[in-house]
């Protein structure tokens, strides 16, 4: 019995050693004082806050505060700091976690919401065992150029003295070219920055030509009237080829698109079709045009869609019948089936600009952008650019606030609009009284930024 209960003595002695080993490892005190990782808990209200991301700098000390911690980019625009709740985690835990914001000393519970606008800030933490001190700087950085801003500016009030014209500008070896037709004459003008134009000397076109009908196709430049296709490769000199004795007439240019220029001609018993020009030839091809696809007063676009397809989207103008319409052509390449092109028009029902003629249409990042235009009673659209994020089904006005042209511009039609160089070019066009020879140029700030 003796020895029975010295066992039980014995094992009673071994757990209570065990216990008290397991209770003095908890009770461990470090030395180490150092910042594993630094972020900001999520606000509902500002979204800003949880994306932002933090490196922490470690120096050798020199005696003075070194250790830094800062936005590894600065966080996005209108981010406030006055409400901000910082969360840590620690090499080891530390014995005392303070913070200095402007002079004032917090005590950190780990829930603190505080205003991150008053600075300096300072992070300090010691070590559990109260022997080392580590103080970091915390700097916060956020952008202060509203990324959806779009900025513009007048480069030149008055690039020539316009009578009663249509104009069309492309651009051709970093120089730009102006063509300005009043019906009887065609003249074109040159500049190297959009600001000081020049007259040049032109020559091959008719003298009736419409202008607002040439088109830019990889280096060469096209027109097309009736029985006579114009080509040039240096914008100034024209070639003609003539078509007479074919059974076709071509209607007008449409577009650049897909490595083609594109084309509306028609049959010999007046049907219209797509026609494209191969090697400087024009060729009818077997898509039948319906009645309400338009042959003039039309904008054209081009750009990959959202599934990665080529497409090209021609919007409003007028029929063959002289009817205006708001219609939204599609035209998309079937990659899947070599050569197979799609056409359809996908406005029906949609009325965001009812009838729509005169207007040009870009593609912008990542949505298409409208200006100008009117309707079939040569009421203006206005001065505001739609925007379309769901290419062209849907349009919006933009927000006057982000994006609003010098109050130089006015509401117009038939001006020319394109992108180069990120850049957005808007040059002259037309209202019920004056043709304007004025050019802005517009860039949203982040379009070279990467997006949220």
């Amino acid at each position: 019995m003796k020895a029975f209960i010295a066992h039980i003595l014995l094992a009673l002695s071994v757990i209570g050693l065990v216990s008290c080993n397991k209770e003095s490892n908890t009770s461990q005190t470090s030395s180490i004082a150092k910042l594993k990782s630094f972020y900001f808990a999520p606000i509902t209200d500002m979204p800003g806050l949880a994306e932002a991301t933090f490196k922490i700098d470690e120096r050798l000390d020199t005696g003075l505060v070194t250790n830094q911690i800062t936005t590894a980019d600065s966080m996005r625009y209108g981010t406030s700091l006055k409400r901000v709740v910082p969360k840590f985690a620690f090499e080891a835990s530390p014995g005392k976690v303070t913070m200095e914001l402007a002079g004032e000393q917090i005590n950190l519970s780990g829930s603190d919401t505080l205003d991150f606008t008053k600075t300096p800030i300072y992070l300090t933490i010691q070590s559990s065992d109260m022997t080392t001190i580590k103080t970091y700087e915390i700097k916060t950085t956020v952008h202060t150029v509203d990324p959806d801003l779009y900025k513009w500016q007048t480069l030149t009030p008055t690039a020539y003295i316009a009578e009663d014209e249509e104009q069309q500008v492309v651009i051709a070896n970093d120089t730009y070219y102006w063509f300005s037709n009043n019906g009887f004459s065609t003249r074109l003008y040159a500049s190297a920055d959009t600001k000081s134009w020049s007259e040049k000397t032109l020559s091959g076109l008719p003298k009736g030509c419409h202008v607002k009908g040439i088109i830019k196709h990889g280096d060469t430049f096209y027109y097309a009237d009736s029985t006579h296709l114009y080509i040039s490769d240096d914008v100034m000199n024209w070639q003609v080829k003539d078509y007479s004795n074919k059974k076709m007439r071509m209607v007008t240019m449409l577009m650049s698109f897909n490595d083609t220029a594109w084309l509306v001609v028609t049959d010999s018993v007046s049907t219209y079709h797509l026609g494209k020009i191969v090697k400087d030839s024009v060729h009818m091809t077997n898509m039948v045009l319906d009645n309400d696809f338009p042959v003039s007063g039309f904008s054209t676009v081009t750009f990959e869609s959202f599934s990665g397809r080529k497409r090209a989207l021609i919007l409003g103008g007028y029929t063959s019948k002289g009817e205006c319409t708001n219609s939204r052509w599609s035209i998309e390449y079937a990659v899947t089936i070599k050569g197979l092109y799609r056409l359809m028009n996908y406005s029906n029902g949609q009325d965001e600009f009812t009838t729509l003629t005169g207007a040009s249409v870009i593609w912008y990042k990542d949505r298409l952008l409208l200006f100008g235009g009117v309707n079939k009673d040569m009421a203006f659209r206005g001065r505001d650019i739609l925007y379309s994020k769901d290419e062209g089904y849907t349009w919006s006005p933009m927000d006057s606030e982000k994006c609003d042209l010098p109050e130089s511009y006015t509401a117009r039609q038939k001006q020319t609009v394109f992108v180069h160089d990120n850049n957005i070019y808007v040059f002259g066009g037309q209202d019920l009284n004056k043709t304007y020879t004025d050019v802005y140029c517009g860039r949203l700030n982040s379009i070279t930024w990467p997006l949220y």
